[in-house]
């Protein structure tokens, strides 16, 4: 069941990790899935950088990408996604970490304002 903090990897290249930062089951089921892509600064996106001490997921320092965030009323498609093998669950990061995310998207000048809004309570 997709969640609040449901956390995904891509099963084709480059495997990004996705993370919902929203809680669907509150907000009518509105997501918002984040990506964790390579931070090899230069990504835009520089609100969150995350290592692999933060989320054992990861295998090197990352960086959260707002600004390509996909959002709106899509649990039975990631659900769908999931079955079909484009994506494997995988282990969520700590709350701790999970809320770092979450109060890095309130602010991130790339992140649309229309996910902000649904951007679960931290």
């Amino acid at each position: 069941m997709i969640q609040l903090g449901t956390a995904l990897k891509s099963q084709e290249p480059p495997f990004h990790r996705c993370l919902v930062i929203s809680d669907p089951q509150t907000n009518g089921g509105q997501v918002v899935l984040v990506r964790i892509t390579t931070d090899d600064g230069t990504w835009p996106d520089r609100d969150c950088i995350l290592t692999p001490a933060d989320w054992n997921q990861l295998e090197h320092e990352s960086t959260v990408a707002y600004s390509t965030c996909k959002f709106g009323p899509a649990v039975k498609s990631l659900e769908t996604a999931i079955q079909r093998g484009f994506f494997l669950s995988i282990s969520s990061p700590s709350e701790a970490v999970l809320r770092k995310v979450i109060a890095a998207g309130r602010t991130a000048k790339g992140m649309a304002p229309g996910a902000k809004k649904l951007l679960a309570l931290s």
